[in-house]
């Protein structure tokens, strides 16, 4: 029997993600297929100051680590840490990269 749950997280990345490509130190290029998230939130003492944000949605059978490289197009980033993983998809922190 199939997990309903495991067919919804493959349903939202069929239709939300994308392909990227993931490196890790001294590792060749390996497809990666997540969901990307932008936005702004609020920091600082009294929310005057806002700031934006970005995270990877990914199956939880993927292990990232702190510093591995992903891309997409022009663009790339950074893993930073793990924010979320709920038994089925796990949210990374990722950082721009501009070196």
């Amino acid at each position: 029997m199939t997990d309903p749950f495991d067919e919804l997280d493959q349903a939202v990345l069929t239709a939300f993600g994308q392909v990227f490509e993931w490196r890790a130190d001294n590792a060749a290029p390996a497809p990666l297929q997540g969901v990307l998230r932008r936005n702004v939130q609020a920091a600082g003492a009294f929310d005057a100051v806002m700031q934006t944000y970005t995270e990877l949605a990914i199956p939880n059978t993927f292990t990232l680590q702190r510093n591995d490289q992903i891309s997409k197009g022009g663009e790339r980033w950074r893993v930073d840490r793990k924010l979320k993983d709920d038994g089925s998809l796990a949210k990374w922190s990722l950082h721009a990269d501009r070196s």
